[in-house]
């Protein structure tokens, strides 16, 4: 067998010239359409994947749109899955130094949507799978590549994948941490369906449960105009309409599961609002309640000691025509609770007129940390780095969850920034690299 690691670093330059490519698909899920579940957008990034992975000699599969895979055939019906997605989370362009879809390169860094969650990883992988089948790997596992197309809006690519394909026999997904995620929160998004707001008041925030809104507007009739600008102390902008008033918050985007690395704009217009209104039920409820990120205002920290505290985003607010106010809300809960526990804890503590609407829950994730699976990819990342570290515990929800025997491993290095669903998304090429050489390696091990 030839030095797989030296024939991929001699392909990195066009591992780069893939990743942008991809990249330049925004692959935010759109309309539906024959044969593009997700959008056209995210179906042709797909067709151009799959098409990259039949030219290196993969056999591929298209699941209809929802997913596809690249098979490097194995000696045995034992199936390695590397399991990733092409989809990504919004971007507001303007918030971006470099255009969130062009893929440039600045100072050393790729910058764009997916670069680290999760087209960069996955492309990575791909290379890696390219150069073992050109060094002449003979693998006994079957190495599936497989490309999901909902991970971010609800995982159907994989309900509807796995609802025709088999698991794999062990897989590991490159939508983590490293150095080896193996226990993930429970995932509990749902709507609270609130009372209505004081009349001629709306509220608009956020786009997605699983991100920290960064805008928030309330627009006021005049005749409904208590805030006065004085109440406002500079974080709020205020611009007069022909009938009233529209107040704008900025705050800072961040990955749901870590809602203190951002600024949550409803937080302070909540705040301000609830002091205006008193006597609103629905306001004084979300600002005394629901924007406590730890959930101890709302009765519902729990915690243990394999993964740490519960985590709250208040993700989305949206206004109905009748001036009824929902709030999406995403809660990240410990490894040993489960979602029936979390609603009836919800249930209890939450007043009994709002209704608790659930939109995507997933059970915790936890693979004991001495199987093979574990120790395979912690020796893997433990040697390659000369560290000594141990698995970790997260917030964030993977693609490790969907099926059995999954764990999460990369991309992201300890101590690197992190910029997963943040404006300026960008992979370092040294990290990514590196990466990739760490996915050459585990994917040897697990598939010899």
């Amino acid at each position: 067998m030839k030095d797989a690691k030296q024939i991929l670093n001699a392909q990195f330059d066009e591992l780069v010239t893939s990743l942008q490519k991809v990249v330049s698909f925004n692959t935010e899920k759109g309309s539906p359409e024959n044969g593009a579940p997700f959008g056209k957008d995210v179906k042709s990034c797909l067709d151009y994947t799959l098409g990259l992975a039949s030219a290196f000699g993969l056999e591929t599969y298209n699941c209809d749109g929802y997913a596809g895979h690249a098979d490097f055939n194995g000696s045995t019906d034992e199936v390695l899955g590397i399991l990733g997605h092409l989809d990504v989370v919004p971007s507001k362009a303007e918030e971006w130094l470099y255009p969130p879809y062009a893929g440039e390169i600045h100072d050393g860094k790729l910058y764009g949507r997916g670069t680290m969650d999760d087209k960069g990883p996955m492309i990575a992988c791909l290379y890696a799978v390219k150069a073992l089948k050109e060094a002449g790997f003979a693998p006994k596992k079957t190495i599936r590549l497989i490309f999901g197309c909902d991970e971010e809006s609800g995982m159907q690519c994989v309900e509807h994948y796995f609802s025709k394909m088999p698991f794999p026999t062990v897989s590991f997904s490159p939508d983590g941490d490293f150095p080896v995620i193996n226990r993930e929160k429970g995932i509990y998004q749902f709507n609270v369906v609130c009372g209505k707001l004081p009349k001629g008041v709306t509220i608009t925030a956020g786009e997605r449960a699983n991100v920290v809104p960064s805008l928030c507007t309330v627009t006021a009739t005049s005749q409904a105009l208590k805030v006065t600008v004085g109440e406002l102390h500079g974080e709020i902008t205020i611009e007069q309409t022909s009938d009233g008033y529209v107040f704008t918050s900025l705050g800072k985007s961040a990955h749901g599961s870590t809602p203190d690395e951002g600024v949550n704009a409803t937080h302070v217009m909540l705040k301000i609002l609830s002091s205006n209104f008193p006597d609103n039920a629905t306001l004084r409820f979300l600002a005394e309640k629901v924007i406590d990120t730890t959930g101890k205002a709302w009765g519902i920290d729990l915690c243990d000691k394999e993964s740490g505290k519960l985590t709250c985003n208040l993700g989305v607010l949206r206004t109905a025509a009748d001036g009824t106010l929902t709030a999406t809300v995403d809660i990240r809960f410990p490894v040993t609770y489960n979602c029936k526990q979390m609603y009836e804890l919800l249930r209890a503590n939450t007043p009994s007129e709002f209704a608790i609407v659930e939109n995507h829950i997933s059970e915790p994730l936890h693979v004991p940390s001495d199987s093979k699976l574990v120790t395979t990819l912690m020796n893997v990342y433990n040697k390659e780095m000369n560290v000594n570290l141990e698995p970790l515990a997260i917030g964030g929800g993977t693609y490790s969850r969907c099926l059995p025997n999954c764990v999460a491993f990369g991309p992201l290095f300890p101590k690197e920034e992190q910029t997963i669903h943040m404006p300026n998304e960008c992979v370092d090429l040294v990290n990514l690299r590196k990466m990739a050489e760490l996915y050459l390696e585990a994917i040897y091990q697990l598939a010899k």
